[in-house]
Formats: C-alpha cells, sequence, structure tokens
C-alpha cells in the first residue's frame, strides 16, 4: 500500500501542473500568432484590403505589434492578453472588445459541447449496464446504431434541420397555426430566444462523428475491466456492495474519456453553431472570418486552446485527488 503524500509533495506537484498548462498555453498561442505573422502578403491588406482607412491600418498595427519582429511583438500582445486585452474587432463589430465578444460566445460553445459530451457519456454508460456481457445478438442494434453514428456532425445537422422543417411545414398546412420563433431552421438564434435549436445542435453533436459508439466501447471495456478485476472478487467475497468500488474506480478512467474527447466534440460545435446560426464562437468564428477580423478569430481561437488545456489539468488533479499514486509516479 502506497504511503499517503503531504500537503508540501501535492503543493509542488499542483504547480509543476499548472506551469505546464501555462507553457502549453503560451506555445499554443504564439503559434497562432506567429502563422499569422509569417503567412504571404501583408497582413493589414489582407485584413483591411487596398481600401481600408490609415486608421484602421494603424490600429491593427498597434494591436499585434506589426511594427517589430515577431518575438517581440508576440510579447506585447501576450502581455495586453494577459491583462484581458485582447484588443478591438477591426471589421466585424468595429471598436468593440475581442475579449468581451469571444468570451459570452464562448461560453454557449463550452456549454453546448460539455452538455453533449456529458449526455453521451452518461446514454453510453446506460446502454453499456443494459446490454451487460457481449452478445452476437446484439449486433441487431449496435450495427445499425454503429453505421448511423457514422455520419459526420455536420451532415446529422444538415439532415436534422431539413427534416424538422418538413414536419412543421405539414403541421402548418390548413392555417390556423403559428410556427415557432426559430422556425424555419436557420434563423440567428440567442440562448435567450429559444432552447430548442441548442437541443438540435446537441443532438446532431452526440448522433455524429462516431462520438456515441466510440465512448460506448470504451466505457464498456472499463466496465468489464473494473468488473473482473482481482479486488472486486474479494469485494464480492465479503460480501459487500460492488457498486461503489466500481463507481470509485471509472472516475478517472471515464475523466480521462471526456477530456480527450472535448477537442473533437469543440470542433464539432464550431460548424454545427454555424449550420444552426446559434450565437456561438462557432457562427462568430466564421463570421469574423468572412470579413478578415483577425483580432476577434485570435481570441476566439485563444478561448479554444485555454478551454483544452484547462480541461487536461483538471483531469490531473482529479487524478491525484482520487489516486495519490499519479503524483508518487512523476515524483
Amino acid at each position: 500500500m502506497s504511503r499517503p503524500l503531504g500537503l508540501g509533495a501535492m503543493s509542488l506537484w499542483a504547480l509543476r501542473r499548472a506551469a505546464r498548462s501555462l507553457a502549453l498555453l503560451v506555445g499554443a498561442s504564439f503559434l497562432v500568432y506567429a502563422t499569422l505573422r509569417t503567412a504571404p502578403g501583408n497582413m493589414v491588406d489582407l485584413v483591411l484590403g487596398l481600401n481600408g482607412t490609415e486608421e484602421a491600418r494603424a490600429t491593427l498595427r498597434a494591436e499585434f505589434g506589426l511594427d517589430s519582429g515577431v518575438l517581440l511583438g508576440y510579447a506585447r500582445w501576450a502581455a495586453r492578453a494577459a491583462t484581458g486585452d485582447l484588443g478591438r474587432s477591426i471589421t466585424f463589430s468595429p471598436g468593440e472588445g475581442v475579449a468581451e465578444l469571444a468570451l459570452g460566445a464562448f461560453a454557449v460553445t463550452l456549454g453546448l459541447a460539455l452538455v453533449s459530451l456529458l449526455l453521451s457519456v452518461t446514454f453510453a454508460y446506460a446502454l453499456a449496464v443494459a446490454l451487460g456481457r457481449p452478445q452476437p445478438r446484439q449486433g441487431l442494434l449496435l450495427g445499425p446504431l454503429s453505421f448511423l453514428n457514422a455520419a459526420p456532425s455536420f451532415v446529422v445537422a444538415v439532415c436534422l434541420a431539413h427534416g424538422i422543417n418538413a414536419l412543421i411545414h405539414l403541421q402548418l398546412q390548413g392555417g390556423g397555426r403559428v410556427g415557432p420563433s426559430w422556425y424555419p431552421i436557420p434563423t440567428y438564434q440567442s440562448i435567450s430566444d429559444s432552447l430548442a435549436p441548442f437541443s438540435f445542435a446537441m443532438i446532431s453533436i452526440s448522433l455524429g462523428d462516431g462520438l456515441f459508439m466510440d465512448l460506448f466501447n470504451a466505457v464498456r471495456a472499463e466496465l468489464r475491466a473494473v468488473s473482473g478485476a482481482q479486488f472486486m472478487s474479494a469485494v464480492r467475497a465479503k460480501g459487500a456492495r460492488t457498486r461503489p468500488h466500481i463507481v470509485k474506480n471509472l472516475v478517472v478512467p471515464t475523466l480521462s474519456l471526456f477530456t480527450a474527447r472535448l477537442p473533437l466534440v469543440l470542433s464539432a460545435v464550431v460548424v454545427v453553431e454555424y449550420i444552426f446560426t446559434l450565437d456561438g464562437s462557432g457562427y462568430l468564428l466564421f463570421e469574423a472570418a468572412k470579413v478578415r477580423d483577425v483580432p476577434v478569430v485570435v481570441g476566439v481561437s485563444l478561448f479554444f486552446i485555454a478551454a483544452v488545456i484547462l480541461m487536461n489539468l483538471i483531469l490531473d488533479l482529479v487524478k491525484a485527488k482520487v489516486d495519490p499514486r499519479e503524483v508518487a509516479r512523476v515524483e
């Protein structure tokens, strides 16, 4: 049995993990910045076009340190970003702060991603428990489900939108009835207007890109591994309840599954949001890119990078809390 680690060792380990996460954030943001700076052509002309005003050109140069080298320019931009100043929108919403624009939109996107992933994991566990041990006859259910789940999420979203529109259109035929505020899809929607389009988006994300079946196969394997472990045989021999032990030993694997698939789900949300014209960062990202608003694009990208890194940091901290041996292995 491993000796419990002291508070000092745990604190030092947590600081190392936090420092590594910060280094990853700096490195990823530098790659985004350097890619924009070193892209062929003049970035000011790329963003503003040949007819851009001199005031707008000066603003863009100041925002991105274009009057200095890549390293010094990034250092100036990163210093401002560390204080929450991500610059100002150039063309999408001229003069508005990028942080304010991106934060509200990304909160919607992250919420969609987390809820979609949480529902997928929950239903994957429910199906795995309901089916129990693998049986040949289960292929009658899992085969068609795997086939349907293999479609890209944006294809599921388009088909779902057309299907819902057609269904509501049939119900409205004959007059006397009024369609919902979000009909027909796509109609730009704020989360305060209606939750229905956001629910459709979550369904599309959960049913697309093979996400559900991937999670189902993973959680089923974890359930079998934990249930068949030697310590579980000892628990059964003592006549104790097995469920608490199974749940406790599934916390870390489940969080690992959740964190590993978060980037996939976030990338799916970006496209699905745009299809349903929801007020998340996916819609904002595409609209800002169309008008070449680089500060907004970089700001939104930074939020995506930070979310993935933060989720991995949380996973490491939970692992250390549940099983202190995780800390001992790297000490």
